[in-house]
């Protein structure tokens, strides 16, 4: 069982890193910058819009992907090849959760190959932004990245399972 006392450890963290730049540029065709990293709060407040995807087995926890600004709106605008979006559609919702679950599809493969093999949920997608939102991890790692595109917020909330 995840304790309340689980560290977030590097190791868990390091293999959503390059996997979200790849994405990023593959999809979205714009490079996505490291800005930085710090230890946070399990409790905060949702960006403009938030994807969340649970993640289970040898590691349980939840990542969430908060898109700042109008990074939202570019995003979708690119993926739907739209020249520009000022209202997100179901369509779009789609979109943007299917970024969070390649980026996290790619992470978990690299968690396995380290010997973290877990398994991960669809994406759940919270709006309007300024909800509250808590997570049972005792503390979070928020990673920060920006492009042409505006600021992408990934927090990773995971603990070890003890029971796998």
């Amino acid at each position: 069982m995840a304790t309340s006392q689980s560290k977030v450890r590097a190791e868990w963290v390091n293999p959503f890193l390059s996997p979200a730049q790849t994405v990023w540029q593959a999809m979205l065709g714009c490079d996505l910058k490291l800005e930085g990293a710090e230890l946070v709060s399990h409790q905060f407040t949702t960006e403009d819009l938030t994807a969340v995807i649970g993640v289970s087995g040898k590691l349980e926890g939840n990542v969430l992907y908060g898109f700042g600004g109008n990074c939202a709106q570019a995003a979708v605008a690119k993926m739907l090849e739209e020249p520009q979006v000022t209202e997100i559609t179901q369509m779009g919702l789609s979109a943007l959760g299917e970024i969070a679950n390649v980026i996290t599809g790619n992470a978990a493969t690299l968690l396995a190959d380290n010997g973290w093999p877990c398994e991960i949920s669809p994406p759940v997608i919270i709006e309007p932004a300024g909800s509250r939102f808590t997570t049972v991890a005792a503390n979070q790692i928020l990673v920060t990245f920006n492009s042409d595109m505006g600021v992408l917020r990934i927090r990773i909330a995971l603990s070890e399972n003890h029971r796998k």
